[in-house]
């Protein structure tokens, strides 16, 4: 009997797994194909010409090209959602035991992917939903009292895939173990996951070495990132320091910048893509290097330019935690566009149904989605509050809650700084807040109904008092 049922509970866990997979799909599946940007032509081509690109780390291209088989563009987007569904139930497990498995965990899913952007990140082929599954990975690497061995190498992996398919990754994580670290220190305290933490900045910081190396051995160069120099001269060029350091300096320096000054643009994106952008009239990705990193270094050995910059981040990543709506970069992608160029390069057969997708026919519109998401989030931070105010956190929990706090803030920081504002950068992340949220407010919510039952079934048998 013992047996039967075990293997029934084990059947049930499959198929709400399961149903929690194709429910974080629901979006490519809407969409009738998986979800591009501008960007996806890029990592195909890395990944299955296995050419590291100028802007980007191969990494992302590498999972493409495994998990696609080169069969399928459907493969990376279902490998994408089988690791989130891993990360979102383990975590319900530790933070909301109280919850039951299966149809509980799947409703708790199915409302954050029904009130967030979740799905539209798992369905898109962009390294995006990674950010989200590193910081997943470390709160149970870090908080989980108990983890297998096959369980904590699985987890240490992730990590470090989420850390090197995006340079912004392994820049925010490498600072969240360093506050971890320092905070650890300051307030001596002693975990039984002391030896995870260590595992696990090593990985991070492993990181520096091993993407550089990966890049290295397919002829990049030894180096975490070939276009660094490039989105860094956008950013102080969208900041307005470019024209004041030129201002300052050109009268010292013979740079080819300076015949441009006049024709800077406001923004990152104009300085960078367009095909007349001063970045190609000054080189291009590869020419401008030596000429940017001087520039860049004159820059950080001035210290009068400090207080500007500050000022400008201050600002950008305020700007850069508002902005989360859904939907950005999500547009018309055929004909002339790259992804549309390398899709039929190496994914022909798959053609028609990429062009007959909703996204390519603009049919995708996200205003309600965002209503909802924007009230999901001023929901979720009060719901937190509340919580967090009534004193019934453990002590884990807490912990979980500022470490996505904290990851909110770096990746907000980092990406605006070193990079450019943008509603995907922040949006792809932000839905952890309505998780833990949505989460924590389950936990606490079946605590004070199994604490209050009691005096209901007191109430209820009580004898009535008699009619008069």
């Amino acid at each position: 009997m013992n047996r039967q049922f075990s293997y029934l509970q084990q059947r049930a866990g499959v198929f709400w797994g399961a149903l929690s997979i194709l429910t974080l799909l629901t979006a490519a599946l809407y969409n009738g194909f998986p979800l591009v940007t501008s960007d996806t032509g890029t990592y195909i081509f890395s990944g299955l010409h296995l050419q590291v690109p100028l802007d980007r780390p191969l990494t992302y291209g590498l999972w493409l090209r495994l998990t696609s088989l080169r069969h399928t563009l459907w493969g990376p987007v279902l490998a994408q959602s089988v690791v989130i569904t891993y990360l979102l139930l383990r975590s319900l497990a530790t933070w909301a035991p109280r919850l039951q498995p299966g149809l509980g965990r799947w409703l708790v899913v199915a409302a954050v992917s029904w009130g967030s952007g979740l799905p539209w990140f798992v369905g898109q082929l962009m390294p995006d939903i990674f950010t989200a599954i590193g910081v997943l990975a470390l709160g149970l690497l870090w908080l989980r009292p108990r983890l297998a061995a096959v369980e904590t190498l699985l987890l240490l992996g992730l990590v470090a895939l989420a850390a090197t398919v995006h340079a912004s990754n392994l820049v925010c994580y490498s600072v969240l173990v360093g506050l971890v670290g320092g905070y650890r220190y300051w307030s001596h305290q002693s975990s039984p996951v002391v030896q995870r933490y260590w595992l696990t900045t090593a990985v991070v910081l492993a990181g520096w070495v091993l993407l550089p190396a990966l890049h290295a051995a397919f002829g990049g160069g030894f180096a975490a990132s070939r276009g660094s120099h490039v989105f860094l001269m956008g950013r102080l060029a969208e900041t307005g320091m470019l024209d004041r350091v030129l201002h300052d300096q050109c009268q010292n320096h013979n740079w080819q910048l300076c015949q441009h000054r006049a024709e800077l643009p406001d923004n990152a994106v104009d300085f960078i893509w367009p095909t007349e952008s001063v970045l190609n009239r000054t080189g291009g990705w590869e020419g401008s290097r030596a000429e940017y990193t001087e520039i860049l270094g004159v820059v950080a050995r001035t210290p009068r330019y400090y207080p500007v910059l500050l000022e400008e981040a201050l600002q950008a990543t305020g700007r850069q935690l508002v902005h989360n709506k859904v939907g950005d970069g999500l547009t018309r992608q055929v004909e002339n566009s790259n992804a549309f160029w390398k899709i039929q390069e190496s994914f022909g057969y798959e053609l028609k149904e990429y062009t007959n997708s909703l996204q390519n026919h603009n049919q995708l519109h996200f205003d309600d989605l965002n209503e909802r998401y924007t009230l999901l989030l001023v929901l979720s931070g009060i719901g937190l509050l509340l919580v967090w105010a009534s004193g019934q956190l453990r002590p884990d929990a807490r912990a979980w809650v500022l470490l996505v706090v904290v990851a909110l803030v770096l990746n907000a920081a980092v990406t605006a700084n070193l990079a450019n504002v943008l509603d995907r950068l922040q949006a792809r992340v932000v839905w952890l807040l309505p998780f833990v949220a949505c989460t924590l407010l389950v936990q606490h919510g079946l605590l004070w109904w199994h604490r209050l039952r009691p005096r209901f079934r007191l109430v209820a048998d009580e004898p009535s008092p008699p009619m008069v």
